[in-house]
């Protein structure tokens, strides 16, 4: 959420400290975060939070693409009864984010509809990939949206949302070819580095 903004120093006392945790646990997340190219770990010196440059944002639409695609069309066939009724709620809720202009929401359910994609797909080598990859996603997203939410980005999540609880594949397929070309134009209008 950009919270630590790229180029930002950090050490690991400090984020014990702000977080209120022991070293072991931030020692960890800074391992992991290292891992998925999101911190620059130097030794005795600290850490940097890395930069959000233009081309890799590419590079994760380019791999989230085909993955985002299995996920959706295997949550709209595979999705379980309450998996249906838990899409067609979140739907509905965004909706309501929607109008409400509500920011909180919209990303809190973003979240449950991301993991319930997840859940219903029953796809793990999929559902493991597009783990890696919905840090990078949201991390762009806040670079480009901050706290507001763009029509076009949200009323897609609405429609996929919509199609999976009905158990429409072509219909969530489409809907989310959409919303990823909405999120590769909005990059590549946006090519700034943070």
């Amino acid at each position: 959420m950009l919270e630590l903004r790229p180029g930002a120093f950090v050490s690991e006392a400090e984020l014990c400290e702000r977080l209120g945790i022991g070293r072991t646990p931030v020692r960890e997340a800074m391992q992991r975060l290292s891992r998925e190219d999101l911190l620059q770990i130097m030794p005795r010196k600290g850490c940097v939070v890395s930069d959000c440059r233009f081309g890799d944002e590419l590079d994760v639409i380019e791999v989230r693409r085909p993955l985002e695609l299995v996920v959706v069309r295997g949550a709209a066939v595979r999705a379980t009864p309450e998996q249906r009724r838990q899409f067609a709620e979140i739907a509905e809720n965004m909706s309501d984010a929607l109008q409400g202009d509500d920011f909180d929401a919209f990303a809190r359910l973003d979240a449950e509809f991301n993991q319930l994609c997840l859940a219903a797909c029953r796809n793990t080598t999929a559902a493991s990939m597009m783990r890696l990859i919905s840090t990078q996603n949201r991390r762009f997203w806040f670079v480009h949206h901050g706290r507001t939410l763009p029509r076009e980005g949200v009323e897609s999540h609405i429609d996929i949302a919509r199609a999976i609880a009905i158990g429409d594949t072509e219909r969530a397929t489409k809907a989310t070819e959409r919303l990823l070309a909405y999120v590769e134009e909005l990059a590549r209008r946006s090519p700034v580095a943070v």
